[in-house]
């Protein structure tokens, strides 16, 4: 059966740019994830096991301090951190964390309004990237409190562009006409 509308869609030059945002947004949120196995390393190495977990040795081949790092900052080893410690390292880890639950609201959006407004997705997914690591700063800072502008910030581009993402959606699929025809 023939599709009632087909349509081809043709993009400019500067939706490579949209592209390369995505891109980067997707290495953003490995570097930000690195950094959170840095703190890790610097917490849970060979010397915090054996000083603060000796139990480990039991474990024979399911714990080793040999870079796996089984606890999240909730668990029986960030138990054995000092506040302060317990602090940054879990700090560090939400950082991240929203990140990555976070890094399907924005991209997809990012591609879809790009394809009908380049300029201005361009323009608000820079806004995201920048205020993300203002996030990421203060929360690995200071805690939830240090990422207030950060979060004003990438809420607000993401709230632009959901807006040009649904809107472009709405008129690439010839609106409430569109829907009908492909309901009925």
């Amino acid at each position: 059966m023939p599709a009632v509308n087909e349509m081809k869609i043709v993009v400019g030059e500067g939706y490579a740019w949209i592209l390369l945002e995505a891109v980067l947004i997707c290495i953003h949120m490995w570097i930000t994830g690195m950094m959170m196995g840095s703190v890790r390393r610097r917490f849970f190495n060979k010397q915090f096991y054996e000083k603060k977990f000796p139990q480990y040795k039991q474990l024979g081949k399911v714990m080793r301090p040999d870079g796996g790092y089984p606890d999240d900052g909730q668990g029986r080893l960030a138990d054995q951190l000092d506040d302060e410690d317990w602090f940054t390292f879990n700090n560090y880890r939400r950082a991240h964390m929203n990140y990555m639950e976070g890094g399907f609201a924005i991209i997809v959006p990012l591609l879809i309004a790009g394809l009908s407004y380049t300029r201005w997705a361009f323009f608000t997914g820079i806004v995201y990237i920048v205020a993300r690591e203002i996030y990421s700063q203060g929360y690995r800072r200071s805690g939830s409190k240090g990422r207030l502008i950060g979060a004003i910030l990438l809420d607000l581009a993401l709230l632009i562009l959901w807006s040009m993402a649904l809107y472009t959606c709405f008129r690439w699929g010839n609106g409430v006409d569109g829907l009908k025809r492909l309901i009925f």
